[in-house]
């Protein structure tokens, strides 16, 4: 049987904070990649770079320890994640990392692991996490999979817009009691279709019905030229 831990569910807010990867392979790389997506500033320690991984500090999107890693260079991060082939390095990197109560991943290792790093799928800012408690990580990658073909990269515009037309009724009226379900309303109208087939007119009478007794008509106006301005 795998390895099988209980886990808590949670996103991190890492814009702007400094996160180290030991690893400079492949794995690291996406590691790197991630972190990046999601706003980290990044230093990668590691003897030598993929082609991608140098590209990347040559553009200065990340910093760059060359050579090997030690325990100091954890000074001031807020989240460490290994990606060697090395056991003994991760242990070392597992261990001084949980000395200075610093949450680490140790990729394929979830022993040595405070957190782990679910499968995900990302359209815009729609996240969907997958976890299977460590069991089966190629049942996850499976699910990722037929999730990436349910939801289509249409589902990030259609989030935007969405949270476009949040913002203007509660522009309206915040705390609301009629808020709830006329935002239950939206996500289960055909409003998603309306922007994927660009059609204007369904889109208007969707927004007009929904819409029309809480927003002005330059609002309306706003939001289906928001709809159609959107690559």
């Amino acid at each position: 049987m795998g390895y099988k831990v209980k886990v808590y569910p949670v996103f991190l807010n890492i814009v702007d904070k400094p996160c180290l990867v030991v690893g400079g392979g492949t794995i690291g790389e996406r590691k790197v990649e991630d972190l990046l997506i999601a706003g980290a500033q990044v230093t990668l320690v590691s003897r030598e770079l993929t082609p991608g991984l140098q590209s990347l500090w040559q553009k200065g999107a990340i910093r760059y320890l060359k050579g090997e890693f030690a325990p100091h260079q954890l000074e001031g991060m807020v989240l460490v994640i290994g990606a060697t082939d090395d056991p003994e390095l991760n242990q070392r990197i597992s261990k001084a990392a949980q000395e200075r109560g610093l949450p680490v991943n140790i990729v394929d290792a979830p022993a040595l692991c405070t957190f782990i790093v679910p499968a995900s799928l990302r359209r815009g800012e729609l996240t969907i996490a997958i976890g299977t408690g460590g069991l089966s990580p190629a049942l996850a990658k499976k699910l990722r999979q037929e999730l990436e073909d349910y939801f289509g990269p249409e589902y990030g515009p259609y989030l935007e817009f969405l949270g476009a037309i949040r913002g203007k009724v509660l522009s309206r009226r915040r705390d609301h009691p009629d808020n709830l379900p006329l935002f239950n309303r939206l996500v289960h109208s055909p409003l998603r279709e309306a922007l994927v087939s660009q059609d204007g007119p369904r889109l208007k009478g969707i927004l007009e019905e929904l819409l029309a007794p809480i927003l002005p008509p330059e609002d309306l106006n706003s939001l289906q030229s928001l709809a159609f301005s959107r690559p």
